[in-house]
């Protein structure tokens, strides 16, 4: 059979309600191609290298419909197509994190069957023909949420989708494009990912130790286990790692035990720690190329991972990713372009300049393994700057879940369903409280500073006694003070009288855990405030 779908048009999948649809394929050239779909026809002709694109109307919510094609005497018919409501799942490892691994998967697997909430994971490639060199078998088709699939899906992706779906009453389907120790560079195109983040660009050609980049794709991509990411088996160590935070010597001893095994660094999710750090003795390293992932080439995963999806209609973004651009120094400062970079290369490849994307402001971290971040201040800055000054662009805040020593938070359910009001708030129009917090203005009155929040529906509220991750500064020196929530302000009260100037920061270290919120339970953002 010469015609063809795009991999991601497959039975039991979910198209976008309300909005324009494209579906292609391949073909003869030349050929006359017609779709049907919800009683509407369209027709298209395949160009001169058998490549078809056809455009439908806007569909209505659906829970069971047929997709066809036709070309010459050839024919497909898909089948159990549901409309709805589709979301992109994209980033790097806390995107990915899988439901298997969430704290709650337990408490959700027994009742979670629910036809309407489906998940597609686009295979995790980062050099062509990929996916003919490892078992691809488990990923790249759209799964159902039931007891046996729900392992599958992004945790985050799944507790936005089951808001979602709980509120709209239609079904609703996550696309996940997203893959663990990912920088921002390996999202955009080549050609900005160089221009961007020269950084992190550097740091994958010194990795080659000269070796040209086309003939780590000839020689290491079959042998380098870090490019084997269709899942057929869940990894060691992932099963060892993410269900929880091992101590550092229940570490070391899986470590020692997976040196026996194989040489090289071991890989860890995506971060790559030696078995020297874990102490274990690792073997010389043959080939530069043999583990170097293919996946921190510039631009690698945008074009073999987003470029094969992009045009499937969607209502958005959910973007989590961040963490990795603060691994080398300097690389955090240019987060604010790079993630500009990568919403504007994403648009231009859907062809929406107005594409919305909903962003995770990374949470707190302290270290993990021995590894800390050197300037997450910076990198939330970055996200907060772009989502201030894009206006199709929203702040997920997840200022209260971090885990201070794991740089994978087990719980994802709060972000999921935060991510879910936004969705509601700022693309569906539904007038639900969805917006983090923020601190707009530091009154100083006396002993007293009144902070002002802006989206504080049911007046702020503190979970405690204290407010966590608050400092107050008198001309750079810690200043002692108590804390109350009252309507829409946090009131500050000093341990004295201070005439120097202040300033009132809050959440600005790598690690915080915060408990200010507003009464929808959505924490704060970050912020600085001069006085």
């Amino acid at each position: 059979m010469t015609l063809s779908f795009a991999p991601i048009f497959a039975n039991g999948m979910v198209l976008q309600r309300d909005l324009t649809v494209c579906v292609w394929g391949t073909t003869l050239p030349s050929t006359r191609v017609d779709v049907q779909v919800q009683g509407q026809s369209a027709s298209t002709r395949a160009d001169d290298f058998g490549q078809w694109r056809c455009t439908l109307a806007p569909l209505h919510a659906s829970d069971n419909e047929t997709l066809e094609v036709a070309a010459g005497d050839e024919r497909i018919t898909l089948t159990d197509v549901a409309v709805g409501e589709v979301f992109i799942a994209g980033g790097q490892s806390n995107m990915e994190f899988w439901m298997r691994y969430d704290k709650e998967v337990e408490e959700y697997r027994p009742a979670c069957d629910n036809p309407r909430i489906r998940f597609y994971d686009q295979p995790k490639c980062s050099y062509p023909g990929q996916t003919n060199d490892f078992d691809y078998s488990k990923v790249g088709i759209w799964r159902k949420a039931t007891p046996e699939d729900l392992d599958y899906f992004s945790a985050v992706g799944y507790y936005c989708a089951r808001g979602l779906e709980m509120v709209l009453d239609v079904p609703v389907g996550i696309v996940g494009c997203n893959y663990g120790g990912t920088t921002s560079a390996a999202w955009m195109t080549p050609e900005h990912a160089r221009t961007v983040q020269p950084e992190l660009a550097a740091a994958f050609d010194a990795k080659l130790q000269g070796l040209p980049y086309e003939e780590l794709l000839a020689n290491g991509r079959v042998n380098a286990a870090k490019n084997d990411k269709g899942y057929a088996t869940w990894p060691a160590w992932n099963e060892f790692f993410l269900p929880r935070t091992p101590t550092v010597d229940e570490v070391k001893a899986f470590m020692a035990a997976e040196a026996e095994k194989a040489s090289g660094p071991a890989d860890v999710g995506g971060l790559e720690i030696s078995g020297a750090q874990a102490g274990a003795e690792v073997k010389p390293q043959v080939h530069p190329g043999m583990m170097t992932p293919t996946k921190e080439a510039p631009g690698a995963l945008f074009t073999y991972m987003v470029l094969p999806i992009a045009g499937f209609a969607t209502r958005g973004v959910l973007w989590y990713q961040g963490e990795s651009d603060d691994e080398i120094d300097g690389a955090q400062w240019r987060h604010e372009e790079a993630l500009r970079t990568v919403i504007a290369d994403w648009r231009d490849a859907w062809q929406r300049p107005d594409l919305p994307f909903l962003v995770v402001q990374i949470p707190g971290f302290g270290d993990w393994m021995g590894l800390g971040p050197n300037d997450y201040v910076t990198i939330r800055a970055c996200q907060q700057k772009v989502a201030d000054e894009d206006e199709h662009v929203w702040l997920c805040s997840a200022s209260d879940m971090g885990d201070k020593h794991d740089i994978h938070p087990k719980e994802k359910k709060p972000i999921g369903e935060r991510l879910a009001l936004l969705a509601m708030n700022h693309l569906l129009g539904m007038p639900v409280p969805a917006d983090a917090p923020r601190c707009t203005s530091a009154e100083r009155k006396g002993s007293f500073v009144i902070l002002h929040f802006d989206n504080a529906a049911g007046g702020m509220l503190l979970e405690g006694a204290e407010c966590n991750a608050l400092e107050v500064l008198c001309d750079g020196e810690p200043v002692p003070f108590r804390a109350a929530a009252r309507g829409d302000t946090l009131v500050i009260m000093l341990d004295g009288t201070h005439e120097g100037s202040l300033e009132v920061r809050f959440a600005q270290t790598n690690w915080f855990r915060t408990n200010l919120y507003n009464g929808a339970e959505i924490p704060a953002l970050p912020f600085a405030m001069s006085c």
